[in-house]
């Protein structure tokens, strides 16, 4: 996949922190959302079980926060699951994310065991 690919977040994370009177509280509606992204590598520095996406509002690019784990990153416009959500690099959900992908063996290997 080409970097700058389309990439469709989908998640049930936190859309609100709220803050005073004590720590700050992460919150939100608890419905499906969805960020529309792009692929920045399809092999990060971490590990190459993971692509990045990016994940800036500012520029029309969205992203995944706390609660979205687990959730899919499809390839844009379609429903073809090329990760899931793993984490993210800052506490405001809006640098870059990591996604482990789905195409690696061993990941294959472990899904196949709860498609019986």
């Amino acid at each position: 996949m080409a970097v700058m690919t389309s990439i469709d977040l989908v998640g049930y994370g936190v859309q609100t922190q709220i803050r005073g009177g004590g720590q700050p509280v992460w919150t939100g509606l608890r419905v499906r959302m969805y960020a529309l992204a792009k692929l920045l590598s399809t092999e990060s520095a971490i590990s190459d079980q993971f692509i990045t996406c990016t994940a800036n509002p500012a520029q029309g690019k969205g992203g995944t926060a706390f609660g979205d784990s687990g959730g899919p990153a499809l390839l844009g416009g379609t429903d073809t699951v090329l990760a899931v959500t793993s984490f993210g690099t800052n506490n405001n959900c809006a640098g870059t994310g990591y996604y482990c992908r789905i195409d690696k063996l061993d990941i294959l290997e472990w899904i196949v065991t709860f498609l019986d």
